[in-house]
């Protein structure tokens, strides 16, 4: 006798009666309904989906590193820190610098010149100072071979002081002056007026920035030799309270003068990538101030 089959009392359906009515509905319930999708390839494919975004992060975080490491060391390392150093495109850079080169700017061995007796050199400089300004040497040595007349070149520069630089290939050699100095207490900042004296070899050209500020160019002959005379040509103006020189000289053992005229040399002046090279250096100087009376 099967008890669970029999009818209960109240006449309500017993346990199995229970199953198969559920049973029923939920058939009648499933029949009318679209048939259930295929799981398998949607979870495959959710799988590929999750393993190529996780891929993607991670190459797109390797990517960023590149980057910031690409953008880092494309930057100027002695014009980053916000004190008006000079910014070059491609970096003046493009010129790897001392003592942490850049990638776009080659690093130019320096030409060593013995210091005299009782003078010092670059050398005497404490670390931190030396690193500066053999950097900034590095990258003035390129913008000037840039800027000056192909027979300058190569431009280097010279371990004697931050404002000395060498030009020319083997042969004739062409020294070459970039100072920035600051002009203290006793300093006037004027020169005589721009005159050409024949007489001593002298020629003035003067030429006005778009800044306002006046720039003279002196093309001066030195002594003559077997019938010749080596010229060289000076570039000088203020800037804030420091004193711009630019010199050009010309070779006196080999009799041959500095391949650059007046104009050339105001050109230079000119361009931008100059003057903030003359930016930088006026507002971190790295020569001694000019106390003595210019003028006359």
């Amino acid at each position: 006798m099967h008890v669970f089959m029999d009818d209960v009392p109240g006449g309500e359906p017993g346990r199995e009666d229970e199953e198969l009515l559920v049973r029923t509905a939920m058939e009648r319930v499933t029949d009318s309904a679209p048939p259930l999708p295929d799981l398998v390839p949607f979870a495959l494919v959710q799988g590929r989906r999750r393993r190529s975004r996780a891929r993607a992060a991670i190459g797109a975080g390797a990517v960023a590193v590149v980057v910031l490491g690409l953008c880092g060391a494309a930057l100027p390392l002695w014009g980053g820190d916000g004190g008006g150093g000079p910014v070059r495109t491609g970096s003046v850079a493009a010129r790897p610098t001392a003592p942490a080169p850049s990638s776009s700017v080659p690093v130019r061995p320096p030409v060593h010149i013995e210091p005299s007796p009782g003078e010092s050199s670059m050398a005497d400089l404490p670390a931190d100072e030396l690193s500066r300004q053999t950097v900034f040497q590095n990258e003035a040595a390129g913008v000037l071979e840039d800027l000056l007349p192909d027979a300058v070149a190569p431009v280097r520069p010279v371990d004697l002081a931050v404002s000395r630089y060498q030009g020319g290939p083997d042969g004739p050699v062409f020294p070459i002056v970039f100072s920035v100095r600051p002009m203290g207490p006793g300093a006037v900042p004027s020169d005589p007026p721009c005159e050409d004296e024949p007489d001593k070899g002298l020629r003035c050209r003067e030429a006005t920035l778009p800044d306002g500020i006046t720039v003279r160019a002196v093309t001066a002959a030195g002594d003559e030799r077997e019938g010749r005379t080596v010229t060289g040509v000076t570039a000088r103006f203020a800037y804030g309270h420091s004193r711009v020189t630019l010199s050009v000289r010309g070779d006196a053992e080999a009799m041959v003068s500095a391949p650059v005229t007046a104009e050339q040399l105001l050109d230079v002046v000119r361009d931008k990538q100059f003057m903030e090279l003359v930016a930088y250096a006026e507002a971190k100087p790295m020569e001694p101030k000019e106390n003595v009376v210019r003028g006359g």
